[in-house]
């Protein structure tokens, strides 16, 4: 009876706070609120027939997650997304303290979330929910941890071994220093922005792309990837008031949706609409040109064939919509692929339609400028492959070493 009163109140205190979801304040004289760590939700994974596909798991109990920010600020707000659950997220606890570089959270440093005043929330499906404003100095670089208890259980849309879930069944621990006896699994967060309110001058760059600006292969599960790569190297330009905000999803394609929406379909919620934001970055493409013409891993169909001429119409659409926000796009080249482990991907056939793609991305001026990110990675001997001290092992992804190279890359471009 307790329990059943317990989760009405629950429900009852998540519907005001989610039909009253706090707007978005614009920049003033004081400061705006920019994007500081992001993580685009993704879609349900079916089975696939690959060694390193794992089911989705199922989370309930406290869920933590510890992440490091890339711009600082004085307050801090938190995105929680159901918005590819195909139920409501009830929260009955959230709270965020600082961290060492270690993910270490010292006693007594665990400050609770609001929304719209309320501990607990009900996250709608479908949609996402910003917490109210904390106050919170955090510095450019800091480590966060955000722990929410989850009172029912919540099935992620997918595993992902860029992104780490820590998960202890059982009461609220939400506040706890260790999570003795969590479990830590591959799962895309319920987190999906971190927002600080910066000075004046303040921004984000939003890193739009796949599994390459996702940060597979990278070794530090703080550092995914070029696009937090690129934040240390503005930090140590001291420039700590530019947010990068990592909008990858592994497998992801401009035209189609599978893993994930497809750029088309998500880029409003993934670039256009997140605050703060003024540039993008986009290097996409690379998964439309090596699974076109491929069987499909779940059907007995096949890829539709993709030309360089659709792939480039994708990016005009992108270009198009982000002008009309008065973005800046910068255009990256598509990064080598020949050798690739996947059987079919890279072809010499894909490969010329690759180069006809960077041509035009170089070439062509549709973009406000172009990071050659191609240029920065491939081995000079052989330019259809990645160079071998910048291969995470799989002749695809980069190795932390080629995702700092596309870092410098991006730093000449975005601080000229």
């Amino acid at each position: 009876m307790r329990r059943h009163t317990m989760l009405s109140a629950l429900v009852a205190a998540g519907l005001v706070a989610g039909l009253c979801a706090p707007a978005w304040a614009s920049g003033d004289a004081a400061g705006t609120w920019i994007t500081t760590w992001a993580s685009s939700p993704s879609l349900p994974i079916e089975k696939l027939p690959l060694p390193f596909w794992k089911p989705a798991p199922e989370v309930q109990g406290t869920v933590r997650y510890t992440l490091r920010i890339s711009a600082g600020g004085d307050q801090v707000r938190v995105r929680l997304s159901a918005e590819t659950l195909p139920q409501d997220l009830l929260v009955d606890h959230a709270t965020v303290a600082m961290a060492d570089a270690q993910g270490h959270v010292a006693p007594g440093s665990f400050r609770t979330l609001t929304f719209n005043g309320a501990r607990a929330v009900r996250v709608p499906a479908g949609a996402p929910l910003v917490s109210d404003p904390l106050d919170l100095p955090v510095e450019a670089g800091a480590v966060l941890v955000v722990s929410l208890h989850l009172p029912q259980p919540v099935t992620v849309p997918q595993a992902d071994n860029n992104h780490h879930t820590d998960i202890l069944p059982g009461d609220d621990r939400t506040e706890a220093v260790a999570l003795d006896g969590a479990r830590t699994e591959d799962a895309r967060e319920i987190v999906s922005a971190l927002l600080v309110h910066a000075g004046a001058q303040g921004r984000t760059i939003v890193a739009f792309g796949d599994s390459i600006t996702d940060g597979f292969g990278a070794k530090d599960r703080l550092m995914r990837g070029w696009p937090d790569q690129l934040a240390a190297l503005l930090r140590a330009k001291g420039r700590r008031d530019i947010g990068i905000a990592n909008a990858g999803i592994g497998g992801n394609r401009i035209l189609r949706g599978e893993v994930g929406p497809s750029a088309l379909a998500r880029f409003d919620r993934d670039a256009l609409a997140v605050p703060g934001v003024t540039d993008v970055i986009l290097l996409e493409g690379i998964n439309d040109l090596g699974l076109s013409g491929l069987p499909t891993l779940r059907t007995s169909a096949t890829h539709p064939v993709v030309t360089a001429e659709d792939i480039i119409a994708g990016y005009r659409q992108l270009i198009d919509r982000a002008r009309a926000r008065h973005l800046k796009v910068h255009g990256a080249t598509l990064t080598p692929a020949m050798g690739a482990t996947f059987p079919g991907y890279a072809t010499p056939e894909k490969e010329a339609v690759r180069q006809r793609i960077n041509a035009w991305i170089r070439t062509s001026g549709a973009f406000d400028d172009v990071i050659d990110f191609d240029a920065a990675v491939r081995d000079p001997a052989h330019p259809n492959r990645i160079r071998a001290d910048y291969d995470c092992g799989d002749h695809l992804h980069p190795s932390d070493a080629g995702y700092r190279a596309m870092a410098e890359a991006a730093l000449a471009v975005i601080a000229r």
